[in-house]
């Protein structure tokens, strides 16, 4: 019976655990380019940049949009509450702007929500998403377009994080853990059907499904909430590997505020919605959406080890009793499969230069669960711009 009890005490812990594994390492293999395939430079939509006081990066982030940027699509910026001289920078590059001025309602899906207003009447076929601090790769836009159009669904592009040499270690980590989230472990969940999650930047709307997202909400994790609101709305988020959207990595502060909005908001999404999406997944026989609910319930990657690990550590002194040791091997296993996965994909997708400076690891592991524990006891309930370099 005390086996029994130790077993169904830690098979939650290990089936989410389980769930990591399945994206993780269904993902570490890269996908491999469609042959043949070609770019549709006459993809159209319109480019929404919403944009708060980003009047230092802007034009820069703008002439490289526009040298990818496919003739039939058009550049909005929303320049949201700026205090600095974003919608000047931004008309003087190129782009359409509108400006927005509302302090009592602050934050990404309200911009968003003014960008849509101002489109709706010469609304276009596609809404491509991108942050003021993003760049996607050549022919990403394109991808994005056709994509979304063609299948009537959002597609997510992969959205990760560049390094150079002179970031700190706990940017780098990060970027590690941004880009196996963002990249790895949704081509996995790509390969078994299951929705993809929206990140923020590189999301492409088809107009009929933007025109119903509910955007003015202030929710501080308004992308994740995005995608799982069209996923319950019968039309699932697509991911696309091969469209990439990058962005520098922030200040060491900048990470800090950026992971614990995004931690804060994850925990928020999947106490208020992943008993639902797993419900309803059930009920209409849609496997893939009960996944998702299921990857809402999967802390991230640290958070998680940091419990497995405790699990394994109590469960061996049992085992020295010869208690639990069933229990044990049902946590150890998918454990050990989880760090394979991590580190196999970081390295089989070409970026072991993220696991470089390997011996800080540990001081990054304490501040990334300080940052959990902030995220869960001390929650965002606002927008907060992140600081840049």
């Amino acid at each position: 019976m005390i086996d029994l009890l130790c077993l169904i005490l830690v098979l939650p812990l290990a089936i989410v655990t389980m769930v990591f594994v399945v994206e993780a390492g269904l993902g570490m293999m890269p996908a491999r380019r469609p042959e043949g395939a070609t770019l549709d430079t006459l993809a159209e939509g319109v480019v929404l940049i919403p944009a708060h006081d980003e009047a230092r990066g802007i034009g820069a982030m703008l002439a490289g949009l526009f040298a990818t940027l496919p003739p039939a699509m058009r550049v909005l910026v929303v320049a949201d509450n700026c205090t600095d001289t974003t919608a000047a920078v931004a008309r003087a590059a190129g782009a359409e702007v509108v400006e927005r001025h509302d302090t009592s309602r602050r934050g990404k899906g309200f911009a968003l929500d003014f960008g849509r207003a101002h489109l709706a009447a010469d609304s276009p076929p596609c809404v491509i998403v991108v942050d003021a601090d993003t760049v996607p790769a050549p022919g990403a836009l394109a991808r994005l377009a056709t994509r979304a159009i063609a299948s009537g669904r959002p597609v997510q592009a992969a959205y990760t994080m560049t390094v150079d040499d002179s970031v700190s270690s706990t940017a780098r980590f990060s970027a590690a853990a941004f880009y196996v989230k963002n990249a790895v472990r949704q081509l996995g969940a790509s390969r078994i059907g299951a929705p993809a999650l929206l990140t923020g930047s590189g999301m492409a709307f088809p107009w009929a499904v933007f025109l119903r997202l509910p955007l003015d909400t202030g929710h501080v994790a308004e992308d994740l909430m995005l995608g799982v609101s069209s996923s319950l709305d019968g039309t699932p988020p697509l991911f696309d590997p091969h469209a990439i959207v990058t962005s520098a990595t922030s200040s060491d502060r900048g990470t800090e505020v950026q992971r614990r909005r995004w931690e804060s908001g994850f925990f928020q999404v999947a106490g208020d919605h992943a008993g639902t999406v797993i419900g309803q997944g059930l009920r209409r026989g849609r496997p893939a959406l009960a996944w998702l609910g299921l990857h809402l319930l999967t802390p991230p990657f640290l958070p998680l080890l940091a419990l497995d690990i405790l699990a394994i550590l109590l469960l061996s002194l049992l085992a020295l009793f010869g208690i639990g040791r069933g229990a044990l091997a049902t946590v150890a296993i998918p454990t050990a499969l989880a760090l394979v996965a991590t580190l196999g994909s970081l390295l089989l997708h070409g970026r072991g230069d993220l696991l470089k400076g390997w011996q800080t690891i540990p001081r990054y592991i304490l501040w990334k669960l300080g940052v959990t524990a902030a995220a869960l006891f001390r929650r965002e309930r606002s927008w907060i711009r992140t600081d840049r370099d």
